[in-house]
């Protein structure tokens, strides 16, 4: 099985907050699906799978929101220091209970 473009690079936190956003996708081979949500305070899961990622993002959010959360996404994905989120955004990954813990903002204290 060939590598899939997440584990070829890691690109720099500069490119994964000023490229295109579609150019990014499609860059790392990330699929994006929309569903309707009606959760207000839910914006977004990353499902990685082997070399296969998928971006999942309530419908009908506005365009800077899907930005933010799928560029901190990305981040997170590739292992690239992002700067915090702005409120009221937080970015948190399962544990192998699935227990959720902070990653960005970063917990203060460490973390």
């Amino acid at each position: 099985m060939a590598k899939s473009a997440i584990s070829q690079h890691i690109p720099s936190a500069e490119h994964v907050l000023n490229a295109p956003l579609e150019q990014l996708l499609a860059e790392f081979d990330i699929e994006l699906d929309f569903y309707a949500i009606d959760d207000p305070t839910f914006t977004g899961i990353a499902v990685v799978k082997r070399d296969k990622v998928r971006y999942i993002l309530p419908a009908g959010r506005p365009d800077a929101e899907r930005e933010i959360v799928v560029r901190a996404m990305l981040g997170q994905t590739l292992h690239v220091d992002l700067p915090d989120l702005p409120e009221p955004y937080q970015l948190s990954e399962f544990d192998e209970d699935g227990q959720p813990h902070l990653v960005n903002p970063r917990p203060k204290g460490g973390a």
